[in-house]
């Protein structure tokens, strides 16, 4: 065997536990679920399965609560991706400066993303509660009345907060990515009479956008799957229906699944999913050349 071989049967043995892995429990359940999708499944009857066709993906858009909860789903991704990204950003750029204890800062406000998401969900529970919860409490003391934030008229501004409490990830992110801007620039910049905004503006956020698009992408893909955060918020059961605001589309797939027995159609409800972020992200990705900077771009 010669060296270049040897070379190539070392790299795929060293990948050989991740590739199967991927192999058994990423790639062959999402294309057994593609599978399932054109069938009648409906978790008993595999000795009966029959290809269907587009059936169970014409079931998807005549559903009313399911183009309903794709477009809470939706709504909510507008809402909280623009606000988690420019909350994190900005956290960021304050924790970035020199000031005393800013260690301890910046660990107080990542601990959030290491809390457990049910922990997150019942202690938003507790504080959102109306009879003795630390919100209203709050909100007496300035003598304003007392807001059901889980009722239907705010579930969803209460699901957006807890959401945003959680930005500790994107802190940290865009703290690197600050840390990587050369202070030559502000140096430079200040020499030429800018200002903090002028800072802002020409140095930073340009430098800062790949960072942003990353973050954006991902924002995208998390809240599109929000899962159980709305329905803990409103209820004590996983198969418990959330109060209508908070029926997101991931909630209605796992009700289809596992409350009513139809896999096949739950399947196609997912994969709908599925296209949906794919679409998503290539409109992210094709819009980025206008607005996301890249040095080595512009060095060429």
């Amino acid at each position: 065997m010669t060296e270049k071989s040897r070379r190539i049967a070392a790299f795929y043995l060293m990948i050989s536990p991740w590739f199967i892995i991927f192999v058994t429990l990423g790639l062959f359940p999402l294309l057994y679920g593609l599978y399932l999708s054109f069938t009648n499944y409906y978790g008993f009857n595999m000795n009966n399965l029959k290809m269907i066709g587009w059936h169970n993906y014409d079931l998807v858009f005549s559903d009313s609560d399911a183009m309903y909860a794709l477009g809470r789903t939706l709504y909510f991704t507008a809402i909280n991706v623009p606000l988690g990204t420019a909350l994190a950003l900005g956290l960021a750029i304050l924790l970035n400066r020199s000031i005393r204890g800013g260690g301890v800062y910046r660990t107080i406000f990542y601990l959030p993303s290491l809390v457990p998401v049910i922990s997150t969900i019942l202690m938003w529970k507790i504080m959102f509660s109306g009879n003795g919860g630390i919100l209203n409490a709050i909100l007496n003391v300035f003598g304003i009345d007392a807001v059901n934030w889980l009722g239907y008229d705010h579930a969803t501004t209460s699901l957006i907060i807890m959401t945003l409490w959680g930005a500790g990830g994107g802190i940290l992110i865009n703290l690197a990515g600050l840390k990587g801007i050369p202070k030559d620039l502000y140096e430079a910049a200040s020499i030429d009479g800018a200002g903090a905004f002028q800072n802002f503006r020409r140095i930073t956020l340009p430098l800062m956008t790949p960072i942003i698009f990353f973050n954006v992408l991902m924002g995208i893909i998390g809240s599109l799957q929000v899962y159980l955060q709305p329905i803990l918020l409103n209820g004590s059961e996983l198969l418990a229906r959330p109060i209508q605001p908070n029926y997101l589309y991931v909630v209605h797939a796992f009700q289809q699944i596992f409350a009513s027995q139809r896999f096949a159609y739950g399947m196609a409800l997912l994969w709908v999913l599925f296209v949906v972020i794919l679409a998503l992200s290539i409109v992210v990705f094709l819009t980025s050349k206008y607005w996301v900077y890249y040095e080595t771009d512009r060095e060429r």
